[in-house]
Order: C-alpha cells, then sequence, then structure tokens
C-alpha cells in the first residue's frame, strides 16, 4: 500500500523545508561576498561553488516535491472523513457561516484540483448538507424581525 495523504503531505513539507534550507545557504553566500574584502583569503571561488550546487540541488529538490505533490493529487477523498471534519467544524467554529468561511479561506491556500482543494471543497459540500438538513436558526435580532413582521 502506497502512503497516505498526511504522510505524503508530510513529505512535501519537508521538501519546502529543504528548499528554505538551500535558500539560507545562498544567503550566506551572500553575506559572505558583502565581507569579501574584510576577510583574509579569496572565498569568491568557494562561494561560486556553493551557488552552483545549491542551484542544482534546488533542481532536484523541485522534482521531488513534483513527484509527491502529484501522487498525492491523486489520491481519493475520503467522504466519511470530510463528514466527520465538517460536524467537528461545526463544534469548534460556531455557526454555519463561521464554518463556511473557515473553510473556505482553509481551501484558497491550496491549488484547484489538489488533494487539500478538493478536501476543503468536500468539508464545504457537507457543511452546507447539514445546514440544508438541519437549518441554523437565526442569529441575533433576526428572529426578533421575523417575529414582528409576522
Amino acid at each position: 500500500m502506497g502512503l497516505t495523504a498526511k504522510e505524503l503531505t508530510e513529505l512535501s513539507k519537508h521538501t519546502a523545508k529543504a528548499r528554505r534550507n538551500l535558500d539560507n545557504l545562498l544567503d550566506f553566500v551572500d553575506l559572505m561576498n558583502n565581507d569579501v574584502d574584510k576577510l583574509d583569503g579569496d572565498i569568491t571561488p568557494a562561494g561560486e561553488q556553493i551557488k552552483k550546487l545549491s542551484n542544482e540541488m534546488s533542481k532536484h529538490v523541485d522534482e521531488i516535491k513534483t513527484l509527491i505533490d502529484t501522487q498525492l493529487d491523486k489520491i481519493p477523498i475520503d467522504l466519511e472523513e470530510t463528514k466527520d471534519a465538517a460536524s467537528k467544524l461545526g463544534l469548534y467554529h460556531g455557526t454555519v457561516h463561521q464554518v463556511i468561511s473557515y473553510a473556505d479561506t482553509e481551501k484558497s491556500k491550496y491549488k484547484e484540483n489538489s488533494y487539500w482543494w478538493r478536501y476543503w471543497v468536500s468539508i464545504l459540500d457537507n457543511v452546507m448538507q447539514q445546514e440544508i438538513e438541519n437549518p441554523s436558526k437565526p442569529i441575533g435580532k433576526g428572529k426578533q424581525f421575523l417575529e414582528k413582521r409576522n
């Protein structure tokens, strides 16, 4: 059996971390180059070699991240899991509008049709379905306003 969505997501996060570390290495080279005239010896060849290797490694890290993300995006969404997640969000976020806002914000963090984008779309679908089946009560003066009109 392959890796789970959570395991692949963790691997993807580690590739992003590796990429940041390479960027930090390039920042280090830039910092050293700014002080090259204050240091004994010529650090330029070493800095150029670090840049060359870092740029080469970045390509490979990006390639690995693409492979991981592609595999993750092939995983189908577990509808029972998202139904359960939608119910739990209702417990923690109060109103249905707050849950929808939260889920929509989370969804917007991901590329369209990616695993996590589809995951949050499924949660939104479940929240809206739950609202249709069990409408929430009006908030604040809404109920009083409706009673006065009748």
